[in-house]
């Protein structure tokens, strides 16, 4: 089976190397633009190709649309999708009823891979989850299959991403404010972070609701900063942004 991918921005390149990993990878065509990536996957992948247009790579049996939200309708301008296409889309706020009126006669899916696609790690969400889809996608990192479409983001925990980052930015700060080099900093920070995912990860299921006390002394400097940052709503406040992106359509995205 040939993978199409028309728009070739940072989550498309991501999954175009994730399934490159793959034991069988498959034949891949990209489109034209992002011009420096869809050249650059080309040139490190003999099964990838550089389409001429949107409309050559849209051509494939499965076909992956990874533009951007406000993009859509210019990128697939005078594209007919047939019958025995399956069309998958990345795109945000773009729902499965605009994925099916845009590919009346395929059927659709949507996905949300993280970065991580690309190295065969993080979560990738899927709804309704198409047979092929879910067995492509499968090896590629932890893939839940959402039950409903408007569960297909998590309840806005895939936005997430940056603000964590943020948050690893301000410990690593904090760090280097007490007079640690910045290099120790980070590499604390990133340590500390990467051990509780570990820990977290490792967990069973009859024990995670526990980590919390765990990982806290009564008394404790962990308790202490908890305790502090509950009183504050610090831990309310990604609900409320959570909430707030919830109402977004596809024309706020732009």
């Amino acid at each position: 089976m040939e993978i199409g991918f028309v728009g070739t921005g940072t989550i498309s390149e991501a999954m175009v190397h994730g399934l490159q990993t793959l034991r069988a990878a498959p034949m891949i065509v990209v489109s034209p633009r992002s011009e420096a990536i869809s050249r650059g996957l080309a040139a490190r992948y003999p099964n990838v190709r550089r389409a001429a247009s949107n409309a050559e790579a849209a051509a494939a049996e499965m076909v992956v649309l990874g533009m951007r939200p406000t993009q859509v309708e210019e990128a697939l301008a005078g594209i007919a999708f047939r019958r025995d296409q399956l069309v998958v889309s990345l795109v945000a706020g773009l729902s499965l009823a605009d994925v099916q009126a845009l590919a009346p006669r395929s059927r659709v899916d949507r996905a949300i891979p993280m970065p991580g696609i690309a190295r065969g790690d993080g979560p990738i969400t899927v709804f309704p989850g198409q047979p092929e889809l879910v067995a492509l996608l499968q090896p590629l990192g932890d893939l839940i299959v959402a039950p409903t479409e408007p569960s297909l983001n998590m309840g806005g925990v895939t936005g997430f991403m940056s603000s964590y980052f943020e948050l690893q930015r301000t410990l690593i700060e904090r760090a280097t404010a007490a007079g640690i080099p910045k290099d120790d900093a980070r590499r604390y920070v990133v340590s500390l972070l990467s051990m509780l995912a570990a820990t977290a990860r490792d967990s069973p299921d009859e024990l995670f609701d526990d980590l919390v006390t765990e990982h806290q002394t009564k008394g404790g400097l962990n308790e202490r900063v908890r305790a502090h940052l509950l009183a504050e709503g610090w831990f309310d406040a990604p609900g409320e942004a959570f909430a707030a992106i919830a109402k977004l359509s596809r024309k706020n995205l732009a």
